[in-house]
């Protein structure tokens, strides 16, 4: 799925984009589906060539039962390159339009498109040398607990490296933390859900076969926009983590589901943090499908990583917490 849009706008209209946009996110989730369909073709009037605004056009519609327009959206979409191919997969708005062959043919053509992009990705990926802490093993041969971190737009892996070395130590666990690969202004970002998951399944195996990782003791860490993709990934594949710590993200219900329980969530977020109230829905689903969860709020802290001290104290805490789980299941 795409994960995050630029939109290149001329500075006079980038308002009214925006307003648009976030008249499209308010409508669509509250069930308001002709509104959001016109909000996506007011933008689409400005940005013809749009992919995305033409998937989102055509998910407005399909809601509306107005299958043939929506397919006609989702075929441009699919014409002018979207390679989003986990957003048709999974996206419920496009659950009425699945039994159709016109759905098919479309689904066909955005999933070649993203295997082209996919395996532009993976030959960049496995490249690419991740900052790396690997604990003192002199007198231990036992496999040690991994964390991967998943930064958050426009940062790095060096961001979470030093966020989370002194977790990592104070555990006695690898830290593997990547770059996203795909610019986006000073840093990086997670823009494609597929590259993504293989990128994290990858590196998994790659820190087990470098540096003796225990597979079966993976905690998946991400900060923002990390945190989305720790989100969708602790539900979509369960079975790779341990447990998942999603800090200062942004749940949306129907973006993942799972057919099993998801991985245990430790939900971390700031009291000022715009989106933290999206956590309560969170914990509620995670815990209604059978997951454990645990949220924490922390007072005086906004859209933002914990650092120094607050740092060490706070994943340490979550660590824990996950390791109590993990030993709750093997009981």
């Amino acid at each position: 799925m795409l994960i995050v849009l630029v939109l290149i706008c001329a500075p006079a209209g980038a308002q009214s984009i925006q307003a648009l946009s976030d008249r499209y996110d308010r409508a669509y989730a509250d069930g308001r589906y002709e509104l959001a369909y016109r909000a996506a073709r007011d933008i689409l009037e400005s940005y013809p060539e749009s992919s995305w605004w033409h998937f989102q056009g055509g998910a407005a519609l399909a809601r509306l039962g107005r299958n043939d327009e929506a397919i006609g959206y989702l075929e441009r979409c699919a014409e002018l390159g979207f390679s989003g191919v986990r957003s048709f997969e999974q996206h419920t708005g496009l659950d009425g339009l699945r039994e159709l062959e016109a759905f098919e043919r479309v689904l066909a053509r955005v999933r070649a498109n993203a295997s082209e992009r996919l395996d532009e990705f993976k030959a960049e990926a496995l490249r690419h040398e991740p900052l790396v802490y690997v604990p003192d093993e002199e007198g231990d041969k036992r496999q040690r607990g991994l964390i991967i971190a998943l930064h958050g737009t426009g940062m790095d892996g060096a961001s979470m490296f030093e966020a989370l070395r002194d977790t990592a130590e104070d555990a006695g666990m690898i830290l593997v933390c990547p770059d996203a690969l795909r610019p986006s202004g000073g840093g990086y970002a997670w823009t494609y859900r597929d590259e993504s998951e293989w990128f994290v399944e990858h590196l998994i195996g790659w820190a087990a076969e470098a540096h003796g990782a225990d597979p079966a003791r993976v905690v998946l860490v991400g900060f923002s926009q990390g945190a989305n993709i720790a989100l969708v990934l602790g539900q979509t594949r369960a079975e790779l983590f341990m447990g998942v710590v999603a800090v200062c993200g942004h749940y949306e219900a129907q973006i993942a589901s799972g057919e099993t329980p998801p991985a245990p969530f430790y939900l971390l977020t700031g009291a000022r943090d715009p989106q933290r109230r999206t956590y309560n829905d969170a914990r509620r689903d995670f815990l209604s499908a059978g997951g454990a969860a645990q949220l924490r709020v922390l007072s005086g802290m906004g859209h933002q990583l914990p650092s120094g001290a607050k740092a060490l104290r706070e994943f340490k805490r979550a660590i824990v917490w996950i390791d109590r789980q993990y030993e709750d299941r093997d009981d």
